[in-house]
C-alpha cells in the first residue's frame, strides 16, 4: 500500500478523521504505516480548519499494536534492532514520535475503538482526550510477557491506570474488556458497535460547539497539570528502561525465538 492508502485521511467539515487502514493485519503498525500516521498529524497541526480529530481503525480491530513481522521483512528495521543505539533512535522517532505528535495537537482529538486494542495501540489510545469503545473493544498488552520487555515506549497504562491495575494487565497478561476499561477511566464512552459512529459523531459535534481557543487553552492546561504530576519525567524514564529491557538475557532469547519463527512461517507461506 501506499502511504495514503496506509492512512486515510477524511474531512468532514472541520472535523478531520484519520483512519489506519490495514484491516487485513488488524492495523498492525508497521513502520511505513506509523510514518503516514506522523505525516497525517503533522498535517492536522498546520490546518487552521480542523476542529476536531477522531482517531480509528478500518475493520474489526482498532490495532493489534505494533507490526512484529518488520523485523524479518524489513530490512532497515532488523539492522537498526540489531545495535543499542539503532534501536533506540528507531523507537524514539518511529514509536515515540508520532504519539506525542498526536498528544500535542492544539485541537480535541477523539479515539475510536472496537475489537483489539493491543500493546502499542494503547499509546494511541493514551494520546487522545477522549475515547469512545464499542462493547467488543478489549484492551491488553503482553510485552512483558512474551517479549521480555518493559511494556511498551510509553508507560501509557501505567499513567491511566495506575500502578495496581497496570501489573495486573502487563504482568499476569489480563485483558480489560470495555466495560472494565469504562469503570477504570481508560474510556468515557462504551456504545453498542452499531452505535459507536453514532456516538462518536455527537461528542465531536459537542466539540464542534465550544469556542476553539477556550478548548486549546483547556488542552494546554490539562498538559501542565500531567506534567506537574510528572508526566514527562515518567514517559523519558520509562523509555531508557524500555530501552535496556531489550537487551536482556531473556528478552534476546525471546527476540531469537521470534525471529525463527516468523522466518518458517513466512517461508512455509503460512
Amino acid at each position: 500500500m501506499s502511504a495514503d492508502e496506509l492512512v486515510r485521511v477524511e474531512d468532514r467539515g472541520a472535523v478531520r478523521r484519520i483512519v489506519l487502514n490495514r484491516p487485513g493485519a488488524r492495523n498492525a503498525q508497521s513502520i511505513a504505516l506509523l510514518r503516514a500516521l506522523h505525516a497525517a498529524v503533522d498535517d492536522t497541526a498546520a490546518s487552521p480548519d480542523v476542529r476536531v480529530v477522531v482517531l480509528e481503525g478500518a475493520g474489526p480491530s482498532f490495532s493489534s499494536g505494533h507490526d512484529l513481522k518488520e523485523i524479518v521483512v524489513n530490512d532497515e528495521y532488523r539492522r537498526n534492532a540489531e545495535t543499542v543505539e539503532g534501536r533506540l533512535w528507531q523507537e524514539l522517532d518511529r514509536f515515540v514520535a508520532p504519539v506525542e505528535a498526536l498528544r500535542a495537537l492544539r485541537v480535541p482529538t477523539i479515539c475510536r475503538v472496537q475489537g483489539h486494542c493491543v500493546a502499542a495501540a494503547l499509546m494511541l489510545v493514551a494520546a487522545c482526550d477522549l475515547v469512545v469503545a464499542a462493547e467488543d473493544a478489549t484492551f491488553a498488552s503482553r510485552v512483558t510477557e512474551t517479549m521480555g520487555a518493559a511494556d511498551v515506549e510509553l508507560p501509557s497504562l501505567a499513567w491511566e491506570l495506575g500502578t495496581r491495575r497496570a501489573k495486573q494487565v502487563l504482568w499476569a497478561g489480563e485483558s480489560l474488556s470495555a466495560a472494565q476499561a469504562l469503570e477504570l477511566g481508560l474510556v468515557n464512552w462504551v456504545v453498542p458497535l452499531e452505535e459507536l459512529d453514532a456516538r462518536v459523531d455527537a461528542v465531536a459535534e459537542q466539540l464542534l460547539a465550544v469556542p476553539r481557543e477556550a478548548l486549546a487553552l483547556s488542552k494546554l492546561s490539562f498538559h501542565f497539570l500531567e506534567d506537574r504530576r510528572g508526566y514527562a519525567a515518567a514517559a523519558d524514564y520509562h523509555f531508557l528502561a524500555h530501552q535496556l529491557s531489550h537487551h536482556t538475557t531473556d528478552a534476546t532469547a525471546l527476540l531469537a525465538k521470534r525471529v525463527a519463527d516468523l522466518e518458517a512461517r513466512l517461508a512455509s507461506g503460512r
